[in-house]
């Protein structure tokens, strides 16, 4: 049975909250919600996902251009590549074994939550420059990220913002909050073309998603970095656990 629309809006709120705050879009709480709570295919709940995912960038960066916290110079450079990884996997996404992706990209994202959470007397992360090889191949893979998994892509560009393009924690989650809608959009149309979007579904989460978001970017910028990190860190543990239950439910 389809949840009742207030479920869906208060899925929607606690969904563009988290992506606000943290620059991921939410899709990480949609994914699995919708295929536990509106009974949805993996692959509807990630067109469906990717769709709400965009509402969350376009709430989210609305707030964070007004307070100059987005990199347009480093989003600029890096949103082509992450876009092209969106389409490239949605559209590819039917064919690809999901087994042995889902174990590798648990095993990264457990190396990159060890990598986020603050360490005393660690020293800071090398610096790549956002045009460099490894940037571009980094924000791919999180276009691709996006389109498989229905993220948006922001639990890579995250990571790869403050980790490696030196963006301070709040500049590089609003930064991915503008990336995560170029990605979205680019996935979600892949998935609206072929049937893989739940419509009615996606109304009412849309108004979660737009208020939350909303909420979240205005108040991000006086949270706390460190526990913004440790927050990051621990979805994306989180994250990790539920790739590995996907990846022996495939075996």
């Amino acid at each position: 049975m389809e949840p009742l629309p207030i479920v869906l809006i208060a899925l929607g709120a606690g969904a563009g909250i988290l992506g606000a705050l943290l620059g991921v879009g939410g899709g990480v709480i949609l994914v699995p919600a919708l295929v536990l709570l509106a009974g949805e295919p993996f692959p509807a709940a990630v067109g469906t996902s990717l769709v709400c995912v965009v509402a969350t960038s376009v709430a989210g960066s609305a707030v964070h251009f007004r307070r100059a916290m987005v990199d347009p110079d480093t989003a600029l450079r890096l949103q082509a590549f992450a876009a092209l990884g969106a389409v490239g996997a949605a559209l590819a996404a039917p064919f690809i074994p999901v087994r042995g992706l889902f174990v590798a990209f648990a095993v990264l994202t457990v190396g990159a939550a060890w990598q986020l959470w603050p360490h005393a007397g660690a020293p800071p992360p090398a610096v790549t420059a956002p045009h460099g090889v490894l940037a571009r191949a980094v924000a791919g893979a999180g276009g691709m990220i996006g389109g498989l998994l229905g993220v948006g892509g922001g639990i890579v560009f995250v990571p790869l913002l403050h980790g490696l393009a030196g963006l301070d924690f709040h500049r590089a989650a609003a930064t991915s909050t503008y990336l995560i809608g170029l990605t979205a959009g680019s996935g979600a149309a892949v998935y609206l073309v072929r049937g893989d979007v739940d419509l009615p579904v996606v109304a009412p989460t849309m108004l979660g998603v737009l208020i939350g978001a909303s909420l979240a970017s205005a108040v991000a910028h006086r949270v706390s970095a460190a526990w913004l990190k440790r927050g990051f860190a621990l979805l994306l543990v989180y994250v990790a656990m539920r790739m590995l239950l996907r990846a022996f439910a495939h075996a």
